[in-house]
């Protein structure tokens, strides 16, 4: 079982990551139809909740969260803000950007003492925030239904609430564990590595589906990734045999093509910022995949502790 510290270290931890994210899904989906329709109220209206969940979220953290964090942008990255205000400027939205200008103030440190005030608190906020993801997940497949059916039409295609959906069940996963007290079990084998860079290999290709046809020196970097990096890689997660060696050898290999994903969704972000660069999509989804692949980063160099430097 959890002690409370745990409880409270990992709950703070996992919905700083996810409640952007969530709310991040349902700005895209409320977008994402032609007009005002049912789902784009509905999903306006769970953006909001994750809003001021995530809000109330910050009166726990005691003005700081770990360095690592900070250091591999999880929470919040360089370009968030200036995501938001772009997205809100371009689609007449309110995206609550005190969260993240007080989230940008917060410092290096360890998260605060539990108190029993605080773990019945947090108790709450993960029940509520399980009601939103649980309420986004059965409302996505929904929309997925309809789509693969041709009774709906909507500007994300199947793949990407594919993508949502999973990692809002990843999330809703991770709340039920945290509020039934039960230790994590271990997560950094070959079989989780490979599923994590298949999202990061989803993640690539919407980029190359959703970029300007015209930038051409994107298109040739995603090309590459897409049809010879990641086949490469996932093939040797496939064959090779299962030894200490080999994993370590894979887990390099991932770090390795994750840190040039990083630095290239980096560029985009500052070219897009700068109207040098168009996806068609909001930037608030394109910082969230940034922020994605900072996370699969994270994973691999801090929790898998390989020999190199840690360093993002």
């Amino acid at each position: 079982m959890l002690n409370n510290q745990t409880f409270l270290e990992e709950s703070l931890n996992a919905n700083l990551f996810y409640l952007r994210t969530l709310r991040d899904f349902c700005i895209n989906i409320e977008l994402s139809f032609y007009g005002q329709n049912e789902y784009s109220s509905k999903f306006a209206t769970l953006a909001t909740r994750a809003q001021d969940l995530g809000r109330e979220l910050i009166t726990y953290l005691n003005g700081e969260v770990p360095s690592a964090a900070i250091e591999y942008q999880i929470y919040f990255t360089d370009y968030t803000l200036g995501c938001e205000k772009l997205t809100e400027k371009l689609f007449n939205l309110n995206l609550a950007t005190d969260i993240t200008m007080n989230q940008l103030n917060l410092k290096a440190g360890d998260f605060t003492n539990a108190t029993n005030e605080t773990i019945i608190n947090i108790e709450k906020l993960n029940e509520e925030a399980l009601n939103v993801a649980t309420e986004f997940i059965s409302d996505a497949k929904e929309i997925k239904d309809k789509l693969l059916s041709n009774e709906l039409f909507s500007y994300s295609y199947p793949t990407l609430y594919d993508f949502m959906i999973r990692t809002t069940e990843l999330y809703a996963s991770e709340l039920t564990r945290l509020n039934q007290k039960l230790v994590k079990d271990p997560i950094y084998t070959i079989d989780s590595e490979y599923n994590y860079n298949i999202t990061i290999y989803e993640i690539v290709s919407f980029l190359r589906g959703l970029i300007d046809t015209n930038a051409t020196k994107y298109i040739e970097s995603l090309d590459q990734i897409i049809t010879e990096d990641y086949p490469t890689l996932l093939n040797a997660y496939n064959t090779l045999p299962l030894s200490p060696e080999n994993q370590q050898t894979l887990t390099n290999n991932s770090i390795n093509l994750i840190r040039r994903i990083r630095l290239l969704i980096a560029e985009m972000l500052k070219e897009l910022l700068t109207a040098n660069l168009y996806f068609i999509i909001e930037a608030l989804a394109l910082d969230n995949f940034y922020r994605n692949v900072n996370y699969f980063l994270y994973i691999l160099t801090i929790n898998t502790n390989p020999p190199e430097n840690n360093s993002p």
